[in-house]
């Protein structure tokens, strides 16, 4: 399983700081989510874990490695920062089976994603109708 873990991330764009020493882990199997207003850090953080922002100071690692550095990076994390990403007329089950066989993941994980989210009763529905 695969843990993830934040130590002292910080984030600055000029004079703004975006992320501040931020401190947590991730503990393996654990559904995480960001909640706080507009602003606050949240997508700047998950940019920095994923490897798509270089942070100005601290680290970012899975399983003690940076992001970038996993040779199957979605086989061990997944994240989804842009919620118009999924094509609409798509169902949310359809989604994950793309990513998935573009990953070498079994489909029979996809429904067992689903269900440990909570997410099967919602997963045929269309994505545009979420």
């Amino acid at each position: 399983m695969t843990s993830i873990d934040v130590l002292d991330l910080t984030k600055e764009f000029g004079p703004r700081r975006a992320v501040d020493r931020l401190t947590f882990r991730v503990l393996p199997g654990r559904v995480t989510g960001f909640l706080g207003p507009n602003g606050a850090g949240k997508s700047t953080t998950l940019r920095l874990v994923l490897g798509l922002d270089r942070p100005t100071s601290g680290t970012a690692t899975i399983d003690g490695r940076p992001y970038a550095t996993l040779s199957e990076p979605l086989r061990r994390v997944g994240a989804l920062l842009d919620a118009q990403a999924p094509h609409g007329s798509r169902t949310g089950r359809d989604h994950l089976r793309a990513l998935a066989a573009s990953n070498r993941i079994p489909f029979r994980r996809v429904d067992e994603a689903l269900e440990e989210t909570g997410l099967a009763p919602a997963a045929r529905r269309r994505v545009k109708t979420y």
